[in-house]
């Protein structure tokens, strides 16, 4: 049975369109190599599911394993070749991804049961927008719960700086400085978050160096500024450990949503880049279970929902729900999934 290309191809035009142009050569190099002689290949050939960009990202898992070779030193032949060496040729670098499957074939094989947890950083300002637009419509604090939350990187996001064109939001002596390319007017009701936590299948503990190292390795290695952006994610997240909860996302959101709200506060159910690893089933009793809870929702108990995801067309928006104020959903901002270039159209587009 052959390689389905078609994932890796489509993945790969995605990376070269973000400017990721080695990260593409790695995923052509995997075509190129990836065979049934080893556990990896065997396990990528015969993968049970949807192996492509928007449901289990088979290339990205991939891609993220050899990195984590590179970055544990497991790969020096590799580790030559990766950024900041400029492209090496296209034979030399097939050698070299083709040496480091077989040289560490069952570590590999074994990183493939995780999606990729990239917690990408750049994503807090869109949500930190968000958590605006909630505070200014709710005049009320903030108790935040993030699912999909991988490292819970983005739980500390009132923690970041964030410039969002002509406006300022988070911490300004934050290390972590945030600044998209955005067009449009931010909001500027600063949120209170009285009360913040997440949930993931896998959480990672960022205070443990070893799956640190595995939240940076989903990091595309030609795109030093995201890398540089998740250590200082880290070390804020390693003095301020976010609460995680190792937890399917449907159990979690069901169980929040049955639990009587707290007046005073405004619930809101946050995540970015998740949904889309999420079987059917999951995002159907989520989205039961936050309807529900809705029809119940009160001016002094709000219930929100806030999401950047990709759409049908696989474009990225942020969207939200807000009950009682604003059931239909509305998307906030259009932005590229890295978050360089952000659209903000603000409270009044509903889709």
């Amino acid at each position: 049975m052959p390689l389905d290309r078609s994932a890796f191809e489509q993945q790969a035009a995605w990376c070269r369109q973000l400017g990721s142009d080695f990260t593409a050569a790695v995923l052509d190099a995997l075509v190129a190599t990836l065979d049934g002689n080893t556990a990896t290949g065997r396990k990528v050939i015969h993968w049970p599911g949807a192996a492509g960009p928007l449901k289990d990202v088979v290339p990205l898992r991939l891609s993220g394993a050899l990195h984590a070779m590179v970055l544990s030193g497991q790969s020096p032949q590799l580790a030559a070749l990766y950024p900041p060496t400029p492209m090496p040729p296209r034979e030399q670098l097939d050698a070299a991804v083709k040496a480091t499957v077989e040289g560490c074939d069952d570590q590999i094989c074994a990183f493939l049961q995780f999606a990729p947890q990239t917690n990408e950083v750049a994503r807090a300002s869109l949500l930190m927008a968000g958590l605006c637009v909630i505070a200014a419509e709710t005049d009320l604090p903030l108790a935040v719960f993030e699912i999909g939350a991988s490292g819970g990187l983005n739980l500390n996001l009132d923690r970041f700086s964030h410039q969002l064109g002509g406006t300022h939001l988070g911490d300004p002596a934050s290390p972590l400085r945030l600044t998209p390319n955005w067009q449009g007017n931010a909001p500027t009701t600063p949120p209170d978050i009285i009360a913040r936590s997440g949930c993931d299948l896998n959480p990672i503990d960022v205070c443990d160096p070893a799956q640190a190292t595995r939240l940076l390795s989903y990091i595309w290695p030609d795109q030093p500024d995201r890398l540089t952006r998740t250590r200082a994610a880290i070390a804020l997240a390693q003095s301020h450990p976010p609460e995680l909860a190792a937890a399917d996302a449907a159990d979690w959101v069901e169980s929040l949503c049955a639990a009587p709200p707290d007046t005073g506060q405004t619930r809101v159910l946050m995540h970015s880049i998740a949904w889309q690893y999420m079987p059917d089933t999951v995002q159907t009793r989520i989205t039961q279970a936050m309807e529900e809870a809705g029809k119940s929702a009160t001016q002094n108990s709000p219930l929100a929902w806030l999401a950047f995801e990709l759409n049908a067309q696989g474009q990225a928006q942020l969207t939200l729900r807000l009950w009682p104020f604003h059931c239909a959903i509305r998307v906030l901002a259009d932005a590229n999934p890295h978050v360089q270039q952000v659209t903000w159209h603000g409270s009044d587009m509903d889709i």
